[in-house]
């Protein structure tokens, strides 16, 4: 049975017991108590002669075992114990803390005490080179040796410590794709059992990879821009796919969960990479390039704009040119007649690109108001007797504009010069499309592909509306493996 002794009770030692408990005198008739003897003999452990146990030592207690460290070696440490991995090599060390020791003589730590303390720490193995970085630390040379790095030489020393097997590198990935994406980059493990001055070095390598990876991605961003506006067609600009977005989170760094500054240091890493640029501009140079592909203009531009007219009797001759915010030049021509009757007139013409308009006006004096059929609705006010400005509003393309205009009246001839600008914004079709989450845009792939349905099965509506996005008999069956 086991005994539990009071504090300060005198224990019974085990070897104190006799191996033999005498027994009563039992009659002949009655049998021995043998096997009640044996249960309830108390045995004593005997030690295996092969293994004698060593005497303590002197004042030794049983907290006396395991490594010993000072309370600055324990500071130096960020208060954690941990047993040394090897012995410091004795006729190293002494070299490091005269290269990274400062005194009266010698006040500065050179580049060549740098490249000295790496060459001699590279040739340490890699036991004695995590015990001689342990050291360092503890002494405070690790921290001057670091601040002391030029950046290429904290390069080499990163990977020096990696190679040794101190640091531990978290795989990356290449650059993908024709237009280079960025993969993600190979940060070295933070880990916690690292000294501190290690630690921050790597923190600082973090920071510096993370912004790196950044620079790429706007690169890559403006690599793809490029490539967008230099589409020959639709389905050229349909294959460039969506524009990626950056990859980066804190999640990478490889921050243990035990680790009781996680939080901290991956706040702190986020603050200093800063965000990933938005790619809306990229979609944005997208709808422009789809919209010039298509013949229309994109939303967001500003142009300026020319128009002279001359009319004799009944004919009408003019010409307009167009300079928008992306450099786009636009020159047409028009002819026509024009009919007036009282206040009210019309004018019916074509343009050399074979649109055909008309457009009522209505003049009443110092103001005159006008309508076209290309939903162009303006209003001019005159100055004086030759001159005025006017304002412009189509409602069903989006556009808003105004400009200043002179005009010469004779018998039986007119001629009106108009100077302007338009200013292009977002239609109501653009704007519904925009939230609708069942418009297939230019990179989603159509349902009814998807599905097998062939391209003339399709209602002629949809053909068009997939045509805007690039698709066609060729690309439909291409896709459909047909």
């Amino acid at each position: 049975m086991s005994r539990i002794d009071a504090a300060g009770s005198n224990a019974l030692a085990l070897d104190a017991v006799a191996d033999e408990v005498p027994t009563p005198a039992r009659p002949p008739s009655q049998p021995p108590l043998l096997a009640s003897r044996e249960r309830n003999a108390v045995q004593p452990f005997k030690q295996p002669a092969s293994k004698s146990p060593s005497p303590p030592s002197q004042g030794s207690t049983s907290r006396d075992t395991g490594p010993t460290v000072s309370a600055g070696e324990l500071t130096a440490l960020g208060g954690r114990l941990r047993a040394r991995s090897a012995e410091v090599p004795a006729d190293v060390y002494p070299d490091l803390q005269a290269r990274l020791t400062r005194s009266l003589g010698d006040w500065t730590v050179s580049d060549a005490d740098v490249r000295t303390v790496h060459t001699l720490l590279g040739q340490l193995p890699p036991e004695g080179y995590r015990a001689t970085l342990e050291r360092m630390e503890r002494d405070g040379l690790l921290k001057t040796f670091l601040a002391e790095q030029t950046p290429e030489a904290r390069a080499s020393f990163l990977e020096q410590a990696h190679a040794k097997g101190t640091l531990q590198r978290l795989a990356g990935e290449p650059a993908s794709g024709p237009l280079g994406y960025p993969g993600r980059p190979a940060f070295f493990r933070n880990d916690v059992a690292l000294p501190d001055s290690l630690r921050q070095a790597v923190s600082e390598h973090a920071v510096t990879a993370g912004r790196t990876y950044l620079a790429d991605h706007a690169a890559y961003l403006g690599r793809y821009v490029q490539a967008v506006e230099q589409a020959q067609g639709l389905p050229e600009l349909r294959k460039l796919g969506p524009p990626r977005e950056a990859r980066l989170s804190d999640s990478m760094l490889g921050l243990s969960r035990e680790d009781p500054r996680r939080e901290a240091l991956a706040k702190q890493w986020r603050l200093a990479v800063g965000t990933a640029g938005a790619t809306g501009w990229v979609y944005q140079a997208i709808n422009a390039r789809q919209r010039e592909l298509l013949g229309e203009r994109p939303g967001g531009t500003f142009s300026l704009n020319g128009k002279a007219e001359l009319q004799h009797d009944h004919l009408q001759l003019g010409g307009e040119a167009r300079l928008d915010s992306r450099g786009r030049v636009e020159l047409k021509s028009s002819g026509g007649v024009a009919l007036k009757g009282g206040p009210v007139g019309l004018e019916v013409t074509r343009d050399s690109k074979g649109q055909l308009q008309s457009e009522v006006k209505v003049d009443l004096g110092l103001f005159s108001v006008s309508h076209s059929s290309d939903g162009d609705l303006k209003l001019s006010v005159g100055v004086g007797k030759h001159a005025g400005s006017y304002s412009k509003l189509n409602l069903r393309e989006a556009e808003f504009g105004g400009g200043v205009f002179v005009d010469v009246k004779g018998q039986g001839n007119k001629a009106e010069l108009r100077l302007g600008y338009e200013m292009k914004g977002l239609t109501a079709k653009r704007a519904t499309q925009a939230v609708d989450r069942q418009h297939v845009g230019l990179f989603d792939t159509p349902p009814e592909l998807a599905r097998g349905v062939a391209w003339e099965a399709l209602p002629e509506s949809r053909r068009e509306r997939y045509r805007r996005n690039g698709w066609n008999r060729e690309e439909w069956s291409r896709a459909r493996g047909t």
